[in-house]
C-alpha cells in the first residue's frame, strides 16, 4: 500500500476527475484494514444525518499527502464511519488520528482494525460530535456526515476552535458549499463536491 509521501501526482489512482467513485485501491485498502461490515446492526439515521459512505482511498491518500502531518498534529474525523481516514492517516503519518462517530457498530469495527494493526495513534470515540471536545484538533475532516442545523452547529464549534489557534478543515461532498460560506475560512482549492477541498482558518 502506498502511503501519502509515496504517491506520484501522475498516478491515475488519484485522478480527481473520477470524483467519489471507488476502484481497485479501495479493494486493496479494505484488505489491509480488515474492517467488519456491521450490516443490520446499524441504527436508523437521526434527522439531518447523512447515509454513510467511506471516502475513496485515493482521495484519502491525496488528502494526507497535502496535509504533511507531523507529531504535533491531531487529525479529527467528524462522522468517521468505519474509520478509513483516521486509520490510513495513522498508518501513513506520526499524527494522532481520532474518529468521532455516533454509530456504535462502526466504532467497534474501527477500534478492532486499529488494535489488529497495532496503531497506537488511532483512537475512536462513540459520541455525538456536538458533545465532543475539539480543543486538541489541528486538522478536521468532514465527508458530509450531517446537514442543516447540525452542520451549522458543528461549524460554530470549529469557528470557536479557530479563534484559539490556526486549524485546517478538509471537506468532501455537499457540505463543501456550506463550509465555503464561512467568512473565517479561506481556500485556494477549486470548490467541488467531488474532491476533498482544504480550508485554512484566517
Amino acid at each position: 500500500m502506498q502511503c501519502a509521501h509515496e504517491l506520484d501526482h501522475d498516478d491515475k489512482s488519484i485522478d480527481p476527475a473520477r470524483g467519489e467513485n471507488y476502484d481497485d485501491l479501495d479493494v486493496l485498502v479494505s484488505g489491509v484494514l480488515q474492517l467488519d461490515e456491521p450490516g443490520d446492526a446499524v441504527a436508523e439515521l437521526a434527522p439531518e444525518m447523512v447515509f454513510y459512505q467511506p471516502t475513496p482511498a485515493r482521495q484519502i491518500f491525496e488528502f494526507i499527502q497535502g496535509l504533511r502531518l507531523d507529531e504535533g498534529d491531531v487529525l479529527v474525523d467528524l462522522g468517521a464511519g468505519l474509520g478509513h481516514v483516521p486509520l490510513l492517516a495513522a498508518i501513513c503519518s506520526p499524527a494522532q488520528c481520532i474518529g468521532i462517530e455516533c454509530e456504535s457498530a462502526y466504532v467497534a469495527s474501527a477500534r478492532k482494525s486499529a488494535n489488529d494493526l497495532k496503531l497506537g495513534n488511532a483512537t475512536f470515540f462513540e459520541q455525538d460530535v456536538r458533545r465532543t471536545n475539539l480543543s486538541q484538533g489541528t486538522v478536521f475532516y468532514l465527508y458530509t456526515p450531517f446537514t442543516g442545523t447540525l452542520l451549522h452547529e458543528v461549524m460554530d464549534m470549529l469557528r470557536h476552535e479557530a479563534s484559539q489557534r490556526e486549524i485546517r478543515i478538509g471537506t468532501l461532498g455537499p457540505c463543501t458549499a456550506t463550509v465555503a460560506k464561512e467568512g473565517w475560512l479561506q481556500t485556494s482549492d477549486t470548490l467541488t463536491p467531488h474532491k476533498i477541498v482544504m480550508f485554512r482558518s484566517i
